[in-house]
């Protein structure tokens, strides 16, 4: 029987294996599975947008030496992902010998979804529109990559990418959420739904818009829809700019995730 303190850690990981094959299904993404191994590329050449996932210590050398064959093959830069309390030493030492060592170890977090009666109310001068048009989904696009600091060479690969997401059948999963001020992109986040559990990728404020509250703003309105939605419980993995906001609306800690890749600039 599981531990109380184990099942937080497994709905973040559920969420996020749920969301991995989700993104592999899409037009534009390829996918393979090996054993307890998923090898997930989206198209977009960013080490943080092509996934190799494992949740099981078995069979450790071929599965690293597969994921490096398979993103050859696809022409990608990628990132290992192993959720809390799965990465052992056998994974640690093939890895680093194939040149991909620990990047970072970001934070898994949940938190119980309460009643609707907690949702913050927006500004006036804010609102938040969902995407449903590909020219809405290249807006997305290009405010998420403005807000993690990415190239815009990546925008058309990563455009195909959110347009599919909002494309039937792959709509009802999926939520691409903009928070504009006035008329200006302000903050992006991606709401993943499996289930009763929401998870939240890809949260972002763009540069000109940041120290101004705006996240937690958008952060209250992600959560509502999840809760619209049906979910009971939200995840995320925390970057370190992210953490102290996700901590402050109510999230906690219940392990970390282990990222490796050839890329030092990955996570």
């Amino acid at each position: 029987m599981e531990s109380r303190e184990a099942m937080p850690a497994n709905a973040v990981a559920e969420n996020f294996a749920a969301t991995l094959r989700l993104w592999g299904a899409l037009p534009t993404s390829r996918t393979e599975e090996r054993g307890p191994c998923l090898f997930v590329s989206t198209g977009t050449a960013i080490p943080d947008q092509n996934y190799a996932f494992c949740s099981v210590e078995k069979n450790v050398e071929e599965h690293v030496r597969r994921s490096a064959r398979f993103f050859c093959e696809e022409g990608m830069p990628f990132t290992w992902w192993f959720p809390p309390g799965t990465r052992g030493e056998l994974f640690r030492r093939a890895l680093e010998k194939h040149g991909m060592p620990e990047r970072c170890a970001p934070p898994a977090m949940l938190m119980t979804l309460g009643a609707s009666s907690e949702h913050e109310q927006l500004p006036e001068e804010c609102s938040v529109r969902r995407t449903v048009s590909p020219g809405d989904a290249m807006e997305w696009a290009r405010s998420s990559l403005e807000g993690f600091d990415s190239g815009m060479e990546h925008l058309d690969s990563f455009s195909e990418f959110c347009a599919a997401l909002i494309a039937p059948p792959f709509d009802a999963s999926f939520r691409l959420l903009t928070l504009r001020v006035e008329s200006d992109a302000a903050a992006t986040a991606l709401l993943s739904l499996t289930g009763d559990i929401a998870g939240i990728y890809y949260f972002s404020t763009l540069p000109a818009f940041r120290r101004r509250g705006l996240g937690r703003h958008l952060l209250s309105e992600t959560l509502e829809e999840a809760r619209c939605s049906g979910c009971r419980t939200a995840v995320l993995q925390a970057s370190p700019m992210g953490f102290p906001l996700y901590k402050n609306a109510g999230f906690a800690v219940c392990g970390r995730f282990a990222v490796h890749s050839t890329d030092p600039d990955a996570c």
